[in-house]
């Protein structure tokens, strides 16, 4: 069975900005675009509506249906094969449960929408899907505005040393195989502050930071002569300083395409929280994500 790449929309420009990126990914992986709209509506007006609700909800289906239908004749002139998918489900549960029950690859989506009676909030929708996702999900920040297909020649793998965070490179790899892309591993050295913890990190003394720069690179390197091992293009990269304004100055510097990663990881010396470090790489970078959520 082919695989499926699943594109949620709104309707709105703003989310249709993932688009250039799903189909980027559709040929590279030559795999299907499934687009996702839901509509339901708010409670407020779904009292207000109530037994009477039936024929706004059919009005709402078949305008999601047919502005699919348009989004989807115009990806089929281009040689891309395209299905639409309406449910009526709140958005983030109705695409978690379709990916999970259907041959998903991916999840890709803008970071923002705007809402309405037919619209939903694509922050915080992409927020719950990463949350319950069981697929990686390949988030577009919206502001985002590309005029020509986005380019997939340089992929950045932040790495913390810990199992959890390896789970991400399986996607990450197939991702490379689909565009012939170099991976990046990447981390950064830092030592916890001790006494109370903070939550902040400090530069250790001369010797700890060496040991730290030292036990890092041994670390990288010894991931990436597996990759290399494989056939697979890698480069190893390592930082000091605060994680996630290490990875999104690396990124913007090296003009990195992708950054991949976990959305946990593991705390302690030499570790880092990745799921509140995604969040921040994801508020403060415009490179896309994609994210794997550590299980």
């Amino acid at each position: 069975m082919t695989s499926q790449i699943l594109v949620p929309l709104d309707g709105s420009a703003l989310a249709e900005r993932a688009l250039p990126y799903a189909t980027t990914l559709a040929r590279g992986l030559l795999a299907d675009l499934v687009l996702f709209r839901s509509v339901s509506f708010s409670s407020d007006i779904q009292g207000i509506l109530n037994d009477s609700a039936d024929a706004p909800l059919e009005q709402l289906k078949k305008e999601a249906d047919d502005y699919l239908r348009q989004v989807a004749g115009q990806l089929e002139e281009a040689g891309l094969r395209a299905h639409p998918v309406v449910r009526h489900r709140p958005a983030a549960e109705a695409i978690v449960d379709y990916a999970d029950h259907t041959d998903v690859q991916q999840i890709v989506m803008s970071t923002h929408g705007y809402s309405g009676i037919s619209r939903w909030q694509h922050g915080s929708v992409a927020e719950r899907v990463l949350q319950s996702a069981s697929v990686p999900v390949f988030l577009v920040r919206a502001q985002r505005l590309e005029s020509a297909p986005p380019a997939c020649r340089r992929i950045l793998v932040p790495l913390d040393g810990s199992a959890l965070a390896e789970q991400v490179l399986p996607p990450a790899i197939s991702l490379a195989q689909a565009f012939d892309a170099e991976m990046t591993l990447f981390q950064v050295a830092i030592v916890q502050a001790s006494g109370s913890f903070t939550g902040e990190w400090y530069l250790p003394v001369q010797g700890i930071l060496e040991t730290a720069r030292q036990d890092a690179q041994v670390y990288l390197d010894r991931v990436a002569d597996r990759l290399k091992g494989d056939g697979f293009k890698v480069s190893t990269a390592m930082r000091v300083g605060a994680v996630a304004d290490s990875i999104v100055d690396y990124a913007q510097v090296n003009h990195i395409d992708v950054i991949a990663m976990c959305t946990h990881g593991r705390t302690g010396l030499a570790r880092w929280a990745l799921g509140s470090v995604a969040d921040r790489v994801l508020r403060a970078g415009h490179v896309p994500l994609l994210l794997v959520r550590a299980r």
